[in-house]
C-alpha cells in the first residue's frame, strides 16, 4: 500500500475538546514519591515533576472523556494512535503505520511491541472491541461523534438497532485492522478524528453491562492501561498522581512520578516560583495575564511564545434567545473593553470559530462591532420581554474569564436586559451546558487543526451546548468530512462561517495568548498547546 504523506490539513478529534475549564482550590501534592523499577530518578535527576493547571479534573473515563484536563490525562494512559507535535502535525504512537489506496479502506498496525500494563499484548481484538463498545447506545458515549463516517454507524456515531458490532471495523491479524468508510474520506480527517479514540482491554471488560459501565471501578480509576504512566491517586479537584510504567513499550519513562496539581491561576506564578510546580499546562493552566512580564523575568524559569490559538467565546441557548436577540447581544458587548482592560491589549477579537492563525479563517467575515443603539433596536424589534431575568453561567477558575463575565453582564443591563451571574466548579458548569441549563454560558474553546466544529453546532452535536439546529449548516458540515481538496473544503467552511456569523449560536469574544513556563531543571518537557505530552516518557529534571 503506498503510505500517505501529509497532504492535508489534520484535524484534532473535537472529542477533544477540549475546554479551557474551571477549577477550585488545591491541596498540596503528595510525598515524594520512590522510584519505580527501570525508571525514575537517579545521582543526576529527580524523581518528581509537578505540572500545574488552574482547571479541575473530570473523571479519566477513558472512553468517555468530556474536560480537556481528563482528556489529557486519559491520553497519558491509554496511548492514542496518532498525537499531535508542536508544528500540528500527526506523529504516530500506538500506530506503527497508517496505509491506504483508496480513501476507504485505512490499514493501521498497532506497535508490535504494544502491552497492557498486565502483560497482555495490545491487540486488533482490543481495537474492535472498543469500537463496538463506544458504538453501542446503551453506553452512552459521544466517542464515535466524529466517525461516523466508518461504515456501519449513523450519524451519531452509534449501532442502528439491532446491531451488535461495527461491520466497518474489520480485523486482520493480532495487530493489523482495516477502517472502511462509507465514501472516500480525507485520510487525515480520519487520522484526527482518531487522536482521542482509546482502545481499552477486551480481557478486563468483556463480560461488563455496557449499560453500567460508566459505573464500574476500572471507568473510574483504570488499573490496566498501555500508556506511559498509570494511575495512582485521582482527587479531580487538588491533584492527580502518575506513576512510570517500566515496560512501556517507547521506552521505559525516565521520571517515576508525574503528578498535576490544580491550583487557582493566580497561584500558579507563586508556585512557579518557589518551585512546587515545575511547568504549567498552557491550554488548562495559563499564567494569569497580570503576572506574564514577572514570569518572563524570574530567573528559575524559561517561557514559551504563545500563539493566539484558543479563544474565549459565549454560548447563546437558542431556545431561550431568536437570531436577532442573538444579534443584540453581540452589538451589546464591548469586546476591546474587555481586551485593553483585562488582557492588556494580548488578545484579538474576531468573530466565528476560527483565529486569525488558522489557514481556514475567513478574512471577509465582518466584526460585530459595539453598537448598544442597534442593540436596544434588535431587542424591540425581537419583542424580548426585559423584565426576564437572564442567566448568564461562567466556570470559576480563569480570572479574566470571570472578570469578562462582570463586563458582559454591566453591558447587557447597560440596554436594559436583567442579567443574573452564576458561577460553577467545572463538572457542574458542563452538566449544566449539557442540559442546556442557562441562556449565556461561557466557555473557552482549544484551537482546532481541522476546520471540522460539527461538535459544536451540527444537530445533536457533543458540544452543541446552544441547542443550534440549521439542516443547511448539517448538510454542508457534512460535505466538508468527506471532501478531500482543501480549496473545496474551503468554499464550504466559507459558508459555514457565513451561517455562524448571521445565526449566532455562539460568539466569539477574543482569542487570547496562553502563556507557558518551566522550571529551568527539567529537561525535554516543555508547556505547548499542541504535542507537550507525547514525549512526557523522556522528560527529566535535575536534582
Amino acid at each position: 500500500m503506498k503510505k500517505l504523506k501529509g497532504k492535508f490539513l489534520t484535524v484534532l478529534s473535537v472529542a477533544l475538546l477540549l475546554f479551557l475549564s474551571a477549577c477550585s482550590g488545591s491541596n498540596n501534592a503528595s510525598s515524594t514519591p520512590k522510584e519505580n523499577g527501570k525508571s525514575g530518578g537517579s545521582a543526576q535527576f529527580g524523581d518528581t515533576i509537578v505540572v500545574g493547571v488552574s482547571n479541575a479534573i473530570g473523571a479519566i473515563n477513558p472512553i468517555n472523556t468530556r474536560d480537556l484536563g481528563a482528556i489529557t490525562l486519559a491520553n497519558i494512559l491509554f496511548d492514542p494512535f496518532f498525537e499531535p507535535d508542536e508544528n500540528m502535525k500527526f506523529q504516530n504512537k500506538l500506530a506503527e503505520s497508517f496505509d491506504t489506496k483508496d480513501n476507504q479502506a485505512f490499514t493501521i498496525k498497532i506497535n508490535s511491541k504494544a502491552n497492557w500494563t498486565d502483560g497482555k499484548p495490545v491487540t486488533s481484538e482490543d481495537v474492535k472491541f472498543t469500537f463496538d463498545l463506544l458504538a453501542n447506545p446503551a453506553v452512552q458515549s459521544s466517542g464515535l461523534k466524529t466517525l461516523n463516517v466508518i461504515d456501519g454507524l449513523d450519524e451519531n456515531g452509534q449501532l442502528p438497532k439491532g446491531e451488535k458490532s461495527v461491520k466497518g471495523i474489520e480485523v486482520v491479524d493480532d495487530k493489523t485492522f482495516v477502517i472502511h468508510t462509507k465514501a472516500p474520506t480525507d485520510p487525515n480527517y480520519l487520522k484526527g478524528s482518531l487522536i482521542n479514540f482509546r482502545a481499552v482491554p477486551s480481557h478486563i471488560l468483556k463480560d461488563k453491562d455496557p449499560a453500567t459501565l460508566h459505573q464500574d471501578p476500572f471507568m473510574l480509576k483504570p488499573t490496566v492501561s498501555n500508556g506511559a504512566y498509570t494511575l495512582v491517586n485521582f482527587s479531580g479537584e487538588s491533584s492527580v498522581e502518575l506513576k512510570a510504567n517500566p515496560d512501556y513499550y517507547r521506552g521505559a519513562p525516565k521520571t517515576a512520578k508525574l503528578f498535576f496539581k490544580v491550583v487557582p491561576q493566580a497561584n500558579i506564578t507563586a508556585q512557579l516560583q518557589t518551585g512546587e510546580i515545575h511547568i504549567n499546562y498552557p491550554s488548562t493552566g495559563a499564567i494569569a495575564i497580570q503576572d506574564i512580564e514577572k514570569v518572563k523575568n524570574m530567573a528559575n524559569v524559561t517561557t514559551n511564545d504563545p500563539k493566539g490559538y484558543d479563544w474565549q467565546e459565549i454560548y447563546l441557548n437558542t431556545k431561550t434567545f431568536d437570531q436577532k436577540m442573538r444579534q443584540a447581544i453581540a452589538y451589546a458587548i464591548n469586546r476591546p473593553q474587555l481586551v485593553e482592560k483585562l488582557l492588556k491589549g494580548k488578545a484579538e477579537i474576531i468573530d466565528g470559530p476560527y483565529t486569525k492563525i488558522h489557514p481556514y479563517f475567513d478574512k471577509n467575515i465582518k466584526n460585530y462591532q459595539y453598537d448598544p443603539e442597534k442593540a436596544k433596536k434588535l431587542i424591540a424589534e425581537s419583542g424580548w420581554d426585559k423584565s426576564k431575568p437572564i442567566q448568564v453561567n461562567v466556570p470559576i477558575g480563569n480570572q479574566v474569564r470571570e472578570q469578562s463575565a462582570v463586563i458582559v453582564a454591566e453591558n447587557l443591563k447597560a440596554v436594559g436586559l436583567n442579567v443574573q451571574v452564576q458561577k460553577f466548579d467545572f463538572p457542574t458548569h458542563m452538566q449544566k451546558g449539557a442540559k442546556h441549563d442557562f441562556d449565556i454560558m461561557f466557555l473557552g474553546i482549544p484551537y482546532q487543526i481541522d476546520p471540522d466544529v460539527s461538535t459544536f453546532y451540527v444537530t445533536g452535536g457533543t458540544y452543541n451546548f446552544a441547542d443550534y439546529s440549521n439542516p443547511e449548516l448539517d448538510n454542508l458540515l457534512t460535505q466538508g468530512k468527506l471532501e478531500p481538496d482543501p480549496e473545496k473544503r474551503r468554499v464550504i467552511y466559507d459558508k459555514v462561517q457565513e451561517i455562524l456569523h448571521e445565526d449566532l449560536p455562539t460568539f466569539t469574544l477574543y482569542s487570547d495568548y496562553l502563556q507557558g513556563a518551566v522550571n529551568k531543571k527539567v529537561k525535554v518537557g516543555q508547556p505547548k498547546q499542541f504535542g507537550m505530552f507525547y514525549n512526557v516518557n523522556e522528560w527529566q529534571i535535575e536534582k
